[in-house]
């Protein structure tokens, strides 16, 4: 009985012991070896993205150890990490014992993989061969080229519903990148999650390949895994769609289900805060200055996002927005743009005659006997345009309407930015329903040095009262957001047309 006894406490002892180690097991840090790709062009964003890691790993609960060769990676040193990140790393200087590694790592499920951008360098490069495994990997794919000269690009999300583009906006800019190109797409041999928009690129470029995936994960290897194909600049960091991506992949990638319950339950008690979305829409192809100008806008109103508050999408097309889709936005913000073609014209008027919000820059009012479309005059109350000061120069600005909730913050009177003012004939203030809120003061006369205006009404914000609408004239180059007080205008057009939506004001609580 004594010998029964005594067994039954070692056995119980030795339960306790295995559940705390379990607990403790459970509790540490998850182990992440981070290949990081120094010095070169790359060394911004690895850098930046290295800094990151180290600012999260306390709330991620990661252990870091990083290393800039896998040239001296001893045979099974990979089994001790849970996660391999690929931070631009290449995937051709690899000691043979480091590559049966990771096949083995990433066939067997041993644990998770983030690649980012050079991990696709795939081909024969400095003396090494291909290495045929990892390019099935990735999709069964082959380097190419890629366009030269950095430039930024729309990327459009397909795969909303993946772990790793939870509460990511279904399209986003990603600025001053590097957009390699393959012999072969990816697609037919992996999960794309999201796609670079070609006709977005901010340069001229023929380098294209049609279909070009640019997140994809393999859905063949055991191991969860997630490539993203950009990784070039460092100013990825300061975008909130990246971030979030990132941080969504490490989760996912660790089968962290302790993070991701606690980061469901967060996003799902936020769903039920108020939101809202907003669609931007601008011409990658207009000229120059107005492409300026449209780039710091999606800036401008992206960091208006910060916390989360709304959704914003950004498009260079409104043809893959039919009214069904336009619907769910409490406001389309059109940057030097506007709807094109019968159908798009269509599908924005019954948008805006059924309640929906519109804020219009600079160009995406230009109407004169070519537009041919009689809806959109009456919709801006205005004429058509009349003429404009050249070059772009600052302008003494008015407010008519002191105490509209756009321009009650505001002085009586300031200077505004550079830029090209239109005039319009007959001036909107002609039309009963609008509301002129500011104009170019008539001290400016005469305005302009090449082009030159000398005299007339000259408003340049208003609103015609019969829709959800306000019209900025500003819009032109790249010094429309150097001033305080034309930043607080935005801001305020912006806030007054949400808060007119039907449904009441998102930002009350």
């Amino acid at each position: 009985m004594l010998y029964l006894l005594l067994t039954a406490i070692m056995c119980l002892s030795a339960t306790l012991c295995e559940a705390k180690a379990d607990s403790r097991d459970a509790s540490a840090p998850r182990k992440v070896l981070v290949l990081a790709e120094r010095g070169g062009l790359h060394e911004g964003f690895t850098a930046t993205g290295l800094e990151w890691l180290e600012e999260q790993k306390e709330r991620l609960h990661l252990e870091l150890t990083v290393l800039n060769s896998a040239k001296e990676i001893p045979e099974g040193e990979l089994q001790k990490y849970q996660l391999v990140l690929q931070l631009n790393y290449p995937p051709y200087a690899w000691s043979d014992a480091a590559r049966k590694d990771l096949e083995r790592y990433i066939d067997e499920g041993v644990g998770g993989y983030i690649g980012f951008h050079h991990a696709t360098l795939l081909g024969e490069f400095d003396g090494y061969s291909m290495w045929d495994w990892f390019s099935d990997f990735m999709g069964k794919i082959r380097y190419q080229g890629y366009i030269a000269e950095k430039c930024d690009a729309l990327v459009r999300v397909e795969d909303k519903e993946h772990p790793v583009m939870r509460d990511v906006p279904s399209s986003f800019i990603v600025a001053e990148d590097e957009w390699y190109t393959y012999e072969t797409n990816p697609r037919p041999n992996v999960r794309v999650l999201a796609r670079v928009d070609e006709d977005s690129y901010s340069i001229q470029t023929d380098i294209k390949m049609g279909d070009h995936p640019v997140i994809w994960t393999n859905p063949e290897k055991k191991a969860r895994n997630v490539y993203f194909q950009f990784g070039h600049s460092k100013s990825l960091f300061q975008n909130p769609a990246f971030v979030q991506m990132f941080e969504n992949a490490i989760l996912w990638t660790l089968h962290d289900e302790r993070a991701a319950e606690e980061h469901e339950g967060y996003a799902a008690n936020y769903a039920r805060q108020p939101r809202f979305r907003a669609l931007l829409h601008y011409e990658p192809g207009a000229e120059e200055a107005h492409v300026q100008f449209d780039k710091q806008a999606i800036d401008f109103f992206h960091k208006l996002t910060y916390g989360e508050g709304w959704l914003m999408d950004v498009t260079t097309s409104l043809a893959d927005y039919p009214y069904e889709k336009l619907k769910d936005y409490n406001i389309i913000i059109s940057l030097n743009a506007m709807p094109g073609g019968k159908e798009q014209r269509e599908a924005f008027q019954k948008y805006m005659e059924s309640g929906g919000g519109w804020m219009g820059f600079h160009a995406s009012a230009y109407n004169d006997r070519n537009t041919n479309w009689p809806w959109f005059n009456e919709f801006l109350g205005c004429g058509m345009f009349y003429c404009n000061n050249w070059p772009p120069q600052p302008a003494l600005v008015e407010c008519d309407v002191q105490e509209h909730p756009v321009t009650i913050s505001l002085p009586q009177t300031f200077v505004a930015p550079a830029s090209e003012f239109y005039q319009w004939q007959p001036s909107p203030r002609k039309n009963p329903d609008v509301e002129v809120l500011l104009s170019i003061s008539p001290k400016m006369y005469p305005f302009g040095l090449k082009d030159v205006v000398r005299w007339g009404d000259f408003p340049i914000v208003w609103t015609n009262t019969k829709y959800r609408m306000i019209y900025l004239n500003m819009g032109h180059g790249d010094e429309a957001f150097i001033d305080a007080t034309q930043n607080l205008l935005f801001v305020n057009a912006f806030r007054w047309i949400v808060s007119k939506a039907p449904s009441g004001d998102p930002f009350k609580k």
